[in-house]
């Protein structure tokens, strides 16, 4: 091996004139003449996102609801005056109704949100004679709990159904009385 052919190292090519601009969307790159945009819904949060809130809004009410009685009927029903027995049955009857509730409320909530989503996008007061801000809600609800309380039979779970409409109903008319904005849609259809 001859000296010239070992210390000639090999030339690079110029890559000062490449401009970021032209290569930056393969990159996910800025630019600075690009604004950065944010995703924006005009009819508010997603379906997905209200399915989620709204499930985990109804499981925490219903914890704290059902918890809450539990403790009531666990002091009440106490069979011993001592203090173990008492933390006991109280712990007991409070974890026992918070997870009784939570599940509750939480699963009606899930289903609501889902049916009301899927109405939404099926558009079905279009089709409806009803000209009602409270049609899709009651709907909705009328459809939860007819599928939350459908293993329990059709007469149940009609009853259910018509819980849900009811309450929907009354919440409307309620609202509309008062002069407040019907379906804020901060949960469910409060």
């Amino acid at each position: 091996m001859d000296e010239s052919s070992s210390s000639a190292a090999p030339s690079l090519p110029n890559l000062g004139n490449i401009r970021l601009g032209t290569v930056a969307p393969s990159l996910q790159m800025k630019t600075e003449s690009e604004p950065d945009y944010l995703d924006f819904d005009i009819k508010g949060r997603g379906m997905w996102e209200k399915t989620v809130a709204s499930t985990g809004w109804g499981y925490l009410i219903g914890t704290l609801g059902g918890g809450l009685y539990g403790v009531k009927t666990g002091l009440s029903s106490v069979p011993n005056s001592r203090f173990k027995v008492k933390v006991n049955a109280l712990l007991n009857h409070g974890g026992r109704g918070a997870s009784r509730a939570g599940n509750a409320i939480g699963c009606v909530a899930m289903l609501y949100s889902l049916t009301e989503g899927l109405l939404d996008k099926s558009d079905i007061e279009d089709y409806s004679p009803v000209n009602s801000p409270a049609l899709n809600p009651a709907l909705a609800s009328f459809l939860a709990g007819l599928a939350y309380k459908s293993t329990a039979g059709p007469r149940v779970a009609a009853l259910a159904g018509c819980i849900g409409a009811g309450t929907v109903a009354g919440t409307y008319g309620i609202t509309t009385l008062t002069g407040m904005k019907f379906a804020n849609t901060n949960f469910m259809f409060f």
